[in-house]
């Protein structure tokens, strides 16, 4: 099992740790409801040394992923970031991930639990003779991050400099407790947020730091936050995830990341044939909806949902649910047909001679 270089901390802090891919990580502090206000309301500092990181450099790297990802790598420069897919032959979704231009090499973020099967993908696809290196660079990045209204305050009074005003993905070189780290600004809990990327040996440095800052400054809400109340903020705001939302049985369309992970100008990439014929002609089937869930029952990931006019067969499965303290409801993500999207369209779920209105809702759910 893996363990960030916050792990001992983490046990120092009380967290109750969960399991993502091969890594043991705080779920939450005591309270994942109290540390999803501090994401809402105020300023939340998580440990995110699991995401996979990959990198790629050398002179061919642009040629490389440009036959391989679904957006277009060639717009990718230093201090600046986007969202891509890697897709099956038949338009699907093998792998998603953020990917960041820094200096002359391209970093790679990605899902713990999609790293090495991505990594053995691209490394597949690297053949003789192409002038670029893949690596597999996890261990030597910390990543932290911080989100909320007061996360930017914080971030200005921790760094030697103030941090810019950065666009969505975009990424600055700063200081922080004398360590030159990347800042990237992200959005994908629905709050202002901001993602470091840190040298490992001094990630802990600029953990202690941040919570320094914090109290000195009066910084307020202001706390850890574990997985649970991460989970909670996602769903809220509608961010798909691969393994839930994302995988290979999902179009990019189907999920609504073909509005920012696809390049419809680009050239010819894996898969780009369906993509192009699903913007021309349409033909999705369903889509990625937002619900609320009545009752107290959350449902699994895969359980389906029926309409009362037709019972024949499944108006979709949901791929994520959880308990929102903001609208004090289960709500969830799902795969609808088409002809259920509609927003207050009203579908079921009945298990153990239970029934649960599910209601469709339109994102966020936050609101």
């Amino acid at each position: 099992m893996n363990h960030s270089a916050l792990h001992a901390l983490h046990q120092s802090s009380h967290a109750i740790f969960t399991v993502e891919g091969e890594w043991e990580i705080p779920a939450h502090y005591g309270n994942h409801l109290s540390e999803h206000t501090l994401l809402r309301n105020g300023a939340g500092l998580t440990d995110l040394s699991h995401r996979g990181k990959l990198t790629i450099a050398g002179a061919d790297r642009v040629t490389y992923l440009q036959g391989l990802v679904s957006n277009d790598i060639a717009a990718l420069h230093n201090g600046l970031g986007m969202y891509c897919a890697i897709l099956t032959p038949k338009g699907k979704i093998a792998s998603y991930f953020r990917i960041f231009g820094l200096d002359d090499t391209f970093l790679i973020d990605i899902d713990p639990d999609a790293t090495t099967a991505t990594y053995q993908l691209l490394k597949r696809y690297l053949l003789y003779g192409i002038k670029a290196t893949l690596k597999n660079v996890t261990s030597t990045y910390g990543h932290l991050g911080l989100y909320g209204p007061q996360a930017k305050p914080l971030l200005t009074k921790a760094c030697a400099t103030p941090p810019p005003n950065l666009p969505l993905l975009h990424s600055a070189r700063l200081s922080i407790a004398d360590t030159t780290i990347n800042i990237v600004h992200t959005n994908e809990y629905g709050t202002e947020g901001y993602e470091l990327l840190i040298p490992d040996t001094a990630t802990e440095h600029v953990w202690a730091h941040l919570q320094q800052v914090a109290t000195t400054h009066t910084i307020k809400p202001f706390g850890l936050v574990g997985s649970d109340a991460l989970e909670i903020a996602r769903i809220e705001t509608g961010t798909p995830r691969y393994g839930r939302e994302l995988n290979e049985d999902a179009f990019p369309a189907e999920a609504g990341i073909e509005k920012y992970a696809v390049s419809f100008s680009k050239g010819c990439y894996m898969g780009q044939e369906t993509v192009a014929r699903i913007d021309t002609y349409g033909g999705v089937k369903r889509q990625l909806a937002a619900v609320t869930i009545s009752g107290t029952t959350l449902p699994l990931a895969g359980t389906e949902l029926h309409s009362e006019n037709d019972s024949s067969k499944a108006a979709g499965r949901i791929t994520s649910a959880i308990h929102s303290p903001t609208l004090d409801s289960i709500i969830g993500l799902a795969y609808l047909r088409t002809e259920y999207v509609e927003p207050e369209t009203r579908l079921t779920i009945t298990s153990n001679d239970t029934t649960q209105t599910v209601t469709v809702k339109t994102f966020p759910l936050s609101r």
